[in-house]
């Protein structure tokens, strides 16, 4: 099958959506781990918890949409957004770690930056095709995930310093 066949509905997103956020903690809790640095140890730890917390919000979200009460199971998504928001996912967003090599922690936050602006991303497409309690859950992660982002370019800017 051809990836531009596929449509995701909104619960396929939702996990998709969740894959992120658990691929987030289990990178920030990695990271916290296996740095000496207290600054960013504390960082990594509290955007883990950030990323278990959003993982729950969408579980929370995938659980209403389930259980029928929303219309949004029907398959909403042009083929096009859909193989573009799994290439998303697939590829950029929070890599596993054993997939990519982290050599120190200027690399670590780096690679921090643009997952976070990848999720950004990928939680603004999927708000210009949701509505209702869906898009309030979606503005408010893309509010925290620009705060991280923040977090994160803030704690670059002083490793460049130093």
């Amino acid at each position: 099958m051809d990836i531009v066949e596929n449509r995701f509905n909104a619960v396929e997103v939702i996990e998709m959506a969740k894959d992120i956020e658990e691929r987030g903690h289990n990178f920030y809790k990695n990271q916290a781990e296996k740095t000496q640095d207290k600054e960013l140890k504390k960082l990594f730890s509290k955007l883990a918890e950030d990323e278990l917390d959003h993982y729950k919000r969408f579980e929370e979200l995938g659980n209403l949409l389930k259980d029928g009460s929303r219309k949004e199971l029907e398959y909403v998504y042009d083929p096009d957004v859909s193989a573009y928001l799994e290439a998303i996912v697939e590829f950029t967003i929070f890599p596993v770690d054993e997939a990519v090599e982290i050599k120190d922690i200027v690399d670590a936050v780096q690679i921090a930056i643009y997952a976070e602006k990848d999720s950004i991303l990928f939680y603004t497409e999927m708000l210009e095709y949701n509505e209702g309690q869906t898009a309030d859950i979606l503005k408010e992660l893309i509010k925290e995930e620009k705060k991280h982002l923040l977090d994160l370019v803030r704690y670059d800017a002083k490793l460049s310093r130093k």
